[in-house]
């Protein structure tokens, strides 16, 4: 991390509150992008992206070191997003859509979204096999419903269970493993 990053780090931490206006002035746009085309929702994006930052000067005592800001910010903000989603009922965003717009994203963007995405395909491997099948035909194939049950022979109610039931496990294991990060993390 570069030394402008530590010295406005630490001035945060001694909450010198025009260091924290200049953070974020400048992660804002960035931040809000990156949530944006997550949840496909301006209101829910901006929401999400203000909590992060009223979380941040909250806990700025308490940062833990930090080797690279964007890194920081970026994977900080998937956290709350991910939150975000477990609460509320949300399509999910394919993959595919989400690289097909990448200009305009900083290397710490990309790498978080790749880092995700090896994170849920290893998830995605441990459902049952028909499971796996449905969820990623839906996922990372991007067809629907209907043209999953043409495929697989299912009818649609059965892919819509399925879907379902993946999202739920997924989201289980995945709210299990965020704890154990966040517990490594801070004790």
């Amino acid at each position: 991390m570069g030394n402008a990053d530590k010295l406005l780090l630490q001035k945060i931490a001694r909450g010198h509150q025009p260091s924290f206006q200049v953070l974020f002035d400048t992660w804002w746009e960035p931040l809000f992008q990156y949530a944006f085309k997550v949840l496909q929702n301006r209101h829910d994006a901006e929401e999400v992206v203000q909590d992060f930052f009223i979380h941040f000067w909250n806990k700025r005592h308490e940062l833990p070191e930090i080797q690279s800001l964007p890194a920081y910010l970026f994977t900080a903000l998937k956290n709350r997003i991910l939150n975000h989603l477990s609460k509320k009922k949300y399509p999910v965003t394919s993959l595919d859509v989400l690289y097909n717009n990448e200009s305009g994203i900083s290397p710490a963007a990309a790498y978080e979204r790749k880092d995700t995405e090896s994170a849920l395909r290893s998830l995605v491997n441990t459902l049952p096999r028909k499971m796996k099948q449905v969820y990623e035909l839906h996922q990372f194939s991007g067809l629907s419903v209907s043209e999953i049950a043409h495929e697989t022979g299912n009818s649609e109610q059965t892919v819509r269970n399925q879907l379902n039931t993946a999202v739920k496990k997924l989201s289980l294991v995945w709210k299990a493993e965020l704890l154990t990060l966040l517990v490594f993390f801070f004790f």
